[in-house]
This record gives structure tokens, sequence and C-alpha cells, in this order.
């Protein structure tokens, strides 16, 4: 069939060659001369080529073994778990999709549902972490812009309000931790700042610049936080990849890892926690695993491989977040799998874990 241009109305319309044929034969030799240049010079691994490929192929690993899996407590739902924390056998835990706390015993059976009804104040939006002193819970409650101290019957104790500083925005806590001295730590994941608060909830310094930034002045979307044995302050810099340690007054010190998806490195951190080593232990929502690090920042390994013996194998996380670290067990918190307990043994000498 001709195909016949369109011209203006006064115009005889005009016949034109149909081009289709010639087109069909270009696209032919576009397709054999690529078949030929990928068997000519086929694509390298590692190299960007549209296919992945896994690059995390450390052999090192640090040595768990999942003792529990809680998928959803017995007695009750959750709806996506973030964080925990627990006193005793006890376990705290933050279901930030219903904004509310579950109280799990021992045997992981809903015990209690701590949330508005418990007391009216606590009005949780968007719960992001909840640590404890061993006797309160702290809640950093981020559309809120504050950190929420209770009991363990869920009364609330007081609420501390997070002010902005001049020019900063609207503080979105996502992380909190608890000194042994009552002191609180919170960051601020919108004015990228880590808080230091004193035991009654005054700021009494910060760390950041209150935009986005790097090295030792600032962060880039702070998210977990923890404490060591001296009061040294980690820090989970989220979209920079790293860890990033500060005194207890706030000071820069160090920052060990960097963004990449390798072994050793950080893809998106989440949760930090630290032992009684100071062994420090991250868990990565896109690695799918548990980082741990000497107290110098060396890699000491991975947690979360299905076989330690294939460098390539499946996790057991599927979307890990929140820790929690007493003595030698371990709780993961999983957005999709639930609560996931580890008991972790001492890695072998020649690691040098205690450096």
């Amino acid at each position: 069939m001709e195909k016949i241009s369109y011209q203006p109305w006064d115009q005889k319309p005009q016949r034109r060659r149909d081009t289709t044929p010639a087109l069909g034969t270009l696209i032919v030799l576009l397709i054999a001369g690529g078949l030929i240049m990928a068997v000519l010079f086929p694509p390298i691994e590692g190299v960007k080529t549209g296919v992945p490929v896994s690059r995390k192929l450390s052999t090192l690993n640090y040595p768990a073994v999942v003792t529990r899996t809680i998928g959803q407590p017995v007695g009750g739902t959750w709806t996506l778990p973030t964080s925990v924390a627990a006193i005793g056998d006890t376990k705290y835990v933050l279901d930030t999709g219903d904004n509310r706390i579950l109280e799990l015993d021992a045997e992981g059976r809903l015990a209690a549902t701590l949330d508005r009804a418990s007391d009216n104040r606590l009005d949780l939006r968007q719960p992001m972490a909840i640590a404890t002193d061993g006797a309160r819970l702290f809640v950093a409650n981020s559309l809120a812009s504050e950190v929420v101290v209770l009991n363990t019957s869920g009364a609330v104790d007081r609420v501390i309000r997070l002010e902005a500083q001049p020019g900063d925005k609207t503080p979105r806590p996502i992380g909190v931790a608890v000194g042994g001295n009552g002191g609180i730590i919170v960051s601020d994941a919108d004015n990228h700042r880590v808080l230091i608060l004193d035991p009654e909830g005054r700021q009494v310094n910060s760390f950041g610049t209150g935009t986005r930034a790097g090295g030792s002045q600032g962060l880039n979307v702070p998210g977990g936080v923890a404490l060591d044995a001296a009061g040294n302050i980690y820090v989970v810099d989220t979209l920079n990849g790293r860890i990033v340690k500060l005194s207890p007054e706030g000071e820069f010190m160090r920052d060990f890892a960097s963004l990449a998806d390798t072994a050793g490195s950080l893809a998106r951190p989440k949760g930090v926690a630290v032992d009684g080593k100071g062994r420090i232990f991250v868990s990565d929502g896109l690695q799918a695993a548990i980082e741990v690090f000497r107290p110098n920042g060396d890699y000491l390994g991975v947690i979360g491989r299905r076989d330690t013996d294939d460098p390539a194998a499946g996790s057991i996380f599927e979307t890990p977040s929140g820790l929690a670290l007493s003595g030698d067990t371990m709780i993961v918190v999983d957005g999709v799998l639930g609560l996931i307990v580890l008991q972790l043994s001492e890695p072998s000498s020649s690691s040098g874990a205690g450096d």
C-alpha cells in the first residue's frame, strides 16, 4: 500500500516512497553487528554491563548461630517492626507500622501493648527507635520531634521536645541511646545532627553542620546510635555509608567503612551496637547482613550468610535494621522476618577481634 504525505489543503497530494524495507534491513544489520561484537569482545566480570554482579565475596565470617526466630508474637501481630529493647527476658518491640510498642515475654508471647490506650500521652507518630536504661524506655518519636520516656507499664514519665536550632528544619529523631550517666543521645535525620542531652533532656552539645556533610565536620542522614563502655558515641552515617565515632562530649574521633557493596563496606547501614570488648556490629539493609568491625575499625567479618563456606550464599536476613546486644546474645529486628535471635561466639585469636 502506498503512503500519501499530508500537504497543505491547497496543494495536490504527493506520493512518497515507502522506506519500511530499508529500515528493516538496517535493523537486521545492527542486530548482527551487535552479536558479532558480543562474541569478539565478551563482557568482563565486575565491569558495569547491565548484569548485576555480586561483589560481596569476603571469606570472613563472624561466628554466630540463630537460636530463635519470632516471625510474629504469639497472640498478636506487628506490621513493621523496626527496633527492640530488652530488659531481662522481656522484649519491647517498636511496631512503627502501627505506632505502638509490643511487650513480649520470654516465650515470645504478647504480654502487653503500649500505646494511647495505656497512656493517652503516649502519642506515637512514626516512632523509629527504642532504647532502655534497664528501667525505662526511650522512644525516638520521629514525626512528633520528641523523645518519649516511659516506664515498662506504658505510663509516660516525660516527653522531651526537640527544638530546632536557628535555620534548621523541624527535628526528626530516628535514633536514640541512653548512657550510664543518664545522658541521652539522639540522631536528627533531617538536620544531619547528633544531639547530646543531659539526663533532664536539656541539649548540652551537638555534632553536625545542619546540612549534608562528611569527613570530620558532619553527617548525611544520621541513623542508629550506640554507646561503648567508655561513653563514646557511634553513629550510623547512613548516606555516607560509614560509622562515625564521637567522644562523650560529641567531638569527632574517627570514622570507618565506606559507601559500597563490597565486604567491609556499607551500602545502607541502619542499626549499630557495641559489645563489651568494643566490637561494633552494624546492620545493612541493602546487603542483608550484619557487618562486624574491631574497635580500631578493621573489618572482622559478616553475620548472616546461609552457608558460611560459600561466600556467594544468600542471607538469613531480608531487611535487618534495629539491633539489641546483651552479652553474647544479639536480637536483630528484620522488617520482613520479625525478630532473629543470635548466639555470638568469640572469634578465633587470629582475627585480632579484641584489638
